[in-house]
């Protein structure tokens, strides 16, 4: 029997064109070092969409500034790097819906729209992880972001067979992720993760980011870093949390069914001085819902003028 490896290799998976700041934008996430206001805005100046959308941002009601900011180096220092970056690798994410064409870019909005929520609360989650660090915060939320790369993946190369089958709501709310990476596997040849590992490795992603990829669906497997099994545990809480709240890609899922996630108790667990019952974590993800909103629909408006009252939260603002 074929090895998956050797059966990916054959499918011949092809990677949309991935722009060089989405690229640069993971790499300064990842090295902390780097991760400073000088680095990250010259790698902004580089792209005028991102620049107007981070004057945007930091000129919304949600800062309250007396005198709007008009310079890019400014926005950077008061949004913060990590969410400068974080809000690049977004952007970026959704210039790749216009390599698609018909009815595959309604599907791959709406991928991208459960992304960012993913990323948005995973940011959260560790945000208040009693180990917590900038670093770490960064890379979760760009983990978040990318977590489902493999049905980019999946959506690019099928077009077609993707939308039919993650389309099918009359299936989704009878599947189980296991369920769906199965019928994937009957389908494509592979699976959502397989497919994401397979071309992230090829791409040299960063180790974590690949490895949230590979386990996201399966976070009780160690990737032999207790640091990485930690965001991939947050990432799939995230994940779950953000179908529940109106961001799914299939199936959504109620409280219930995210409570009974194996992950769902092992990530109480080892956070309960932060959430000391499952009513704590339910409340606090509940209070995100009017911040998520804002932040999805700030990363998938228009640059338009009238979205400038929005209230918009930022990976560095403490919620």
């Amino acid at each position: 029997m074929a090895s998956p490896r050797a059966t990916l290799s054959k499918l011949e998976l092809r990677c949309p064109p991935l722009p060089q700041t989405l690229m640069e934008a993971m790499e300064l996430i990842e090295q902390p070092e780097k991760l400073e206001v000088g680095p990250v805005t010259e790698m902004v100046q580089r792209d005028p969409i991102v620049v107007a959308r981070l004057l945007q941002i930091v000129n919304s009601a949600y800062y309250g500034l007396r005198h709007p900011i008009s310079s890019a180096d400014r926005a950077v220092v008061m949004l913060g790097p990590v969410a400068v970056a974080g809000i690049v690798v977004g952007m970026n994410m959704l210039k790749l819906r216009s390599m698609l064409d018909g009815p595959a870019a309604p599907c791959f909005l709406r991928l991208i729209r459960h992304s960012i929520a993913t990323a948005f609360l995973t940011r959260h989650l560790l945000d208040h992880d009693a180990a917590r660090s900038m670093t770490r915060i960064g890379v979760g939320f760009t983990s978040g972001l990318l977590h489902d790369f493999g049905k980019i993946i999946l959506v690019y190369n099928f077009p077609e067979e993707a939308v039919r089958f993650y389309d099918n709501r009359a299936l989704d709310e009878q599947l189980l992720d296991e369920d769906e990476r199965h019928l994937e596997q009957l389908l494509f040849g592979c699976d959502h993760t397989e497919a994401g590992e397979y071309v992230a490795r090829k791409l040299r992603f960063p180790d974590t980011l690949t490895d949230v990829i590979r386990l996201h669906h399966e976070p009780d497997r160690s990737s032999g870093s207790p640091e990485t099994d930690r965001v991939v545990r947050a990432v799939a809480v995230a994940n779950l949390a953000a179908t529940a709240m109106g961001y799914a890609f299939t199936h959504e899922r109620t409280w219930e069914a995210c409570q009974e996630a194996p992950v769902w108790s092992a990530f109480l667990a080892a956070q309960a001085a932060r959430y000391p019952s499952a009513d704590a974590l339910l409340a606090d993800l509940h209070a995100q819902q009017l911040h998520l909103d804002a932040y999805v629909h700030e990363l998938t408006s228009t640059t338009d003028p009238e979205h400038l009252h929005r209230r918009v939260p930022s990976p560095d603002r403490p919620d």
